[in-house]
Formats: structure tokens, C-alpha cells, sequence
């Protein structure tokens, strides 16, 4: 199987990368509802509603900002700078974004509690899901490593021997 992974159905070719981002959500979602049932929570279930609604704008506009500022040549030479940010998007302004989302939503309604608990492991399974998806794209993801010799080099789809950085966040 070659990069970037895909499969079948009718005639329709699907990318695992196109699968793995929303399961990556919904798996990662279902864990945390899982968590919060068997552990209790301190936080109402309105709060709660409200952090999670912070988390996720937050987490949008964070990811979509840093990933239109990564590359500010590209920024200037784009035609449409509104659709050049919604194009372009990366999990660590994702997690910043969300961050601010939740703690400004915390100060609006008063929320004391730690909110984050709850949410730790489920972020680390969406994310491992999520990368794998990445992974599978090779070389035609934006995530891929530079050239190397050491042994975990990887061919991603272009011949040469990379850094497969989408696993070792994984194992890191």
C-alpha cells in the first residue's frame, strides 16, 4: 500500500485522513462522556456545557490563526487572505485557542473549578487518531519529516527516507 492510504467503496476513493480527523473527534468525545460518568463531576452540567462550547470556538479560531500566520509569505501572496486562514490550520493553535476559549469562558460565568481533568485522556486518544490519519497522508500531508539515514526513516510517498514526526508524537 502506497501514501496516501485510501480504500474503495463504488467507485468513490476515499483517504483514511478524511476519516480519522472526525472519528478522532467523536472517539475522543465519547471516551471524555464515558470518563464523566464513571468519575462525577464537579462542574454543572450547564458550565460544563458552556467550557466545552469555549473549548471548541476557541479551539477553531486558535487553529485557523496559527496556521494562517505559519507561513506569512504565503499569507501576502494569497488572493482571498479570509479563505487562505480557513484553509490553513495546526493542532498546537487548536490546543492554545482552546485553552483561552475555556479560561475566558471560565472568568464570564464564574467557573472556580479545574476543567481540564476530565478532558486529558480523551485529548490524547482524538490526538493519536488524528495523527495517524496525518501519517497516512505521507507526503501529501504537511506533516511529514525531513530527509534522514536514521533508522526509523520512513519512504512517505516520494522516495526518499523521512522522519515520520505524525509517530513519534505518538510515542512522545
Amino acid at each position: 500500500m502506497g501514501f496516501p492510504f485510501s480504500f474503495h467503496i463504488g467507485g468513490t476513493t476515499i483517504l483514511w485522513h478524511t476519516l480519522a480527523e472526525p472519528a478522532g473527534m467523536f472517539i475522543g468525545y465519547r471516551y471524555y462522556m464515558s470518563l464523566r460518568k464513571k468519575q462525577g463531576d464537579v462542574i454543572s452540567s450547564n458550565n460544563r456545557i458552556w467550557i466545552l462550547i469555549g473549548a471548541i470556538f476557541g479551539a477553531i479560531l486558535g487553529s485557523r490563526l496559527a496556521g494562517g500566520l505559519e507561513n506569512p509569505p504565503a499569507l501576502f501572496n494569497a488572493d482571498n487572505k479570509l479563505l487562505y486562514f480557513y484553509q490553513n490550520k495546526t493542532v498546537l493553535g487548536g490546543f492554545l485557542g482552546g485553552v483561552w476559549g475555556v479560561e475566558l469562558i471560565k472568568k464570564i460565568i464564574k467557573e472556580k473549578h479545574n476543567s481540564g481533568d476530565l478532558f486529558t485522556y480523551p485529548l490524547l486518544l482524538a490526538l493519536i487518531i488524528g495523527r495517524i490519519g496525518c501519517f497516512s497522508m505521507g507526503v501529501y500531508e504537511e506533516t511529514y519529516g525531513t530527509v534522514t539515514s536514521f533508522f526509523t526513516g520512513m519512504n512517505l510517498g516520494d522516495g526518499l527516507l523521512r522522519h515520520p514526526v505524525s509517530l513519534y508524537e505518538i510515542v512522545f
